[in-house]
């Protein structure tokens, strides 16, 4: 029987004046599962993780993480409790190397400095293991953005989350970048818990199901070779966001 990892039942989001993010939201990931969240930019699909990563405050309803319902303050909480997120601006120091960037929090240290040395030695061995390479001794300010998602997956990696959110991977790439980098992130993330959110289909037949999000609502939700079958409008999307 499959583990269930995460569960949200009815989560709302209404800001201050009314404005409605996320109405009655109902899905679950299990363990090992990949998920597409998919949608046009605004319609929710960002709320809806900020609030899972206790960036934003949840109007009404409830998450369960491995069964126990859970109420997470700040990303600190959700970070502790297993739940890593790569946001879609990236939160690296550009100043710092892909090396220190990886350890940053939680470095080893000698005396009152980082261990550079050590610090290098995990960044490759890490990169090695799931095969997302990475130039450890760089300045992240002088690496590409392909490099920089890897890097940002590294790092939740590195801090064993058990569940892993990503905001819009590939955004900013082109087509040829943007399937390599996702062919890459599949192998990597093989036998992981993830929700990869993005604007489009392009992957998803990876992936082992996809939640359609319109207007903050939870407008498909299924197995892609599942909507291919049952679904005129998912089959729609698909045909258009290929072109």
């Amino acid at each position: 029987m499959a583990e269930e990892i995460l569960r949200v039942e009815n989560l709302t989001k209404i800001y201050p004046g009314g404005v409605l993010a996320n109405y009655n939201i109902n899905f679950s990931v299990n363990k090992g599962e990949i998920h597409a969240l998919v949608g046009e930019n605004g319609a929710g699909k960002s709320t809806l993780m900020k609030m899972l990563f206790g960036i934003e405050e949840i109007t009404s309803g409830k998450v369960f993480l491995h069964g126990k319902e859970v109420h997470f303050h700040s990303s600190k909480e959700a970070i502790e409790n297993g739940i890593g997120m790569v946001h879609q601006h990236m939160m690296l120091v550009p100043s710092l190397t892909v090396a220190e960037n990886l350890v940053l929090g939680i470095e080893k240290k000698k005396g009152l400095f980082v261990d550079q040395k050590k610090a290098i030695e995990e960044t490759e061995a890490i990169s090695q293991k799931y095969n997302l390479h990475v130039d450890a001794t760089k300045r992240v300010r002088d690496i590409s953005i392909g490099m920089k998602q890897k890097l940002e997956i590294l790092k939740i990696l590195y801090r064993s989350a058990k569940l892993i959110i990503l905001d819009e991977p590939t955004v900013g790439l082109d087509p040829i970048t943007e399937r390599a980098l996702l062919d890459d992130l599949f192998e990597a993330l093989a036998g992981k818990t993830v929700i990869m959110i993005t604007h489009h289909l392009a992957g998803v037949d990876a992936m082992d199901r996809v939640v359609f999000v319109e207007d903050g609502r939870i407008a498909l939700d299924g197995a892609p070779d599942e909507l291919a079958r049952t679904s005129e409008r998912y089959r729609r999307l698909l045909a258009f966001d290929r072109g």
